[in-house]
């Protein structure tokens, strides 16, 4: 009973503290956990959209250059 005992406090103690900061230390270290999965996702999807938007502008650009040359071209 003694010895149960004993065990069960150097567990609480010991055992379970250093697990944890085992733990802590290894998630730190990984640079891993679902805050960074979601700030990188975020992330991407920013990117996307300014990818999406350039792109869209540029094409306007691009028919706006084209209009301005046919009217040139009617005008002479």
């Amino acid at each position: 009973m003694f010895i149960r005992q004993m065990l069960r406090m150097l567990e609480k103690k010991l055992w379970r503290p250093v697990g944890q900061q085992a733990k802590s230390l290894w998630r730190r270290c990984s640079g891993s956990g679902p805050g960074r999965v979601a700030r990188l996702e975020r992330r991407i999807e920013e990117l996307e959209a300014a990818v999406r938007e350039l792109t869209g502008l540029a094409y306007l650009r691009l028919a706006d250059d084209e209009v301005v040359s046919v009217d040139d071209r009617k005008a002479a």
